[in-house]
């Protein structure tokens, strides 16, 4: 397998529209469904504020106004357009750099406010675009190396870690680790969990594949950067029959926008930035 190849501008400009779908799908479900915000819902502002009650006066206030539902709705509304407006192609740098910055900031500022029902996708796209932002800021390469490699070295660890964790489990070595997630109600599946029931040999090794993959993803950086395509492939699959069976749908989107640059990051071994720096295809 050939090592991967892309450009600098490229692998930005792709990453950042990926994870602005993400944002975006996020804050469209918000706006569709408010019932976690309501009365009675997990994250009804009256409850989760007394969270911050030891906090000084005027971080309650700011967050009393963040929190406010009108003004939730004002905030998912301004990303929905700051997420939009990154997929448009062409437009300029600076405002590239200003709706990544409105992304990340209001990420940070919904989790503070809506603490609860967050997943990994929250934290990864906030990242993502943090790091898209910083890029934009200026064109020095140096420092959109940086923000690129950033973003590698956050999903290499973000897949690696979850294997490791999972190693210690009897539960996933055993292979009993996946029927007991599908006949759950936030993650199962009748129709998934009737068939590893019925084949528990299939379960078990597609327990045993994901603890391999994610445990082995760190060899995309070895040999050249040749495994990278293979296991990338692997693991968008892997997030693909998540997304249906689980109903981990931002999953996809969120861990795809890392990928390219983690192609940009493994080729960089071997390749030299002024070799990069001709492919400007962005």
């Amino acid at each position: 397998m050939s090592a991967p190849s892309i450009g600098r501008d490229r692998a930005l400009t792709v990453m950042e529209q990926a994870g602005a779908v993400t944002h975006l799908i996020s804050s469209l479900e918000n706006l569709a469904s408010e019932r976690d915000r309501q009365f009675g819902g997990v994250n009804h502002w009256d409850v989760v504020r007394r969270s911050y009650t030891t906090r000084h006066p005027l971080i309650r206030r700011a967050l009393d106004t963040i929190g406010n539902p009108r003004q939730a709705r004002t905030i998912h509304a301004a990303r929905v357009i700051a997420a939009a407006s990154l997929l448009i192609p062409g437009t300029p740098r600076r405002h590239r750099a200003a709706a990544s910055g409105v992304l990340a900031v209001t990420s940070m500022m919904n989790h503070l406010t809506q603490p609860y029902g967050t997943d990994g996708t929250d934290q990864l796209s906030f990242h993502v675009q943090a790091a898209s932002a910083a890029a934009r800021i200026t064109d020095k390469p140096r420092l959109v190396d940086a923000c690129l490699w950033y973003v590698a070295l956050q999903s290499t660890m973000s897949y690696a870690l979850a294997g490791y964790a999972k190693l210690p489990s009897h539960i996933w070595r055993s292979g009993k680790a996946l029927p007991g997630i599908l006949r759950t109600e936030s993650y199962g599946d009748r129709g998934a969990y009737q068939i590893a029931q019925r084949y528990p040999t299939i379960a078990k090794v597609s327990a045993h594949a994901v603890l391999a993959l994610e445990c082995a993803f760190p060899v995309v950086f070895l040999a050249k950067g040749r495994p990278a395509p293979l296991m990338l492939a692997s693991m968008g699959a892997f997030h693909l029959v998540n997304a249906r069976v689980m109903g981990l749908g931002r999953f996809v989107w969120a861990f795809a926008s890392t990928y390219p640059a983690l192609l940009y990051a493994v080729q960089r071994r071997t390749n030299s930035p002024s070799a990069l720096d001709t492919r400007r295809t962005a």
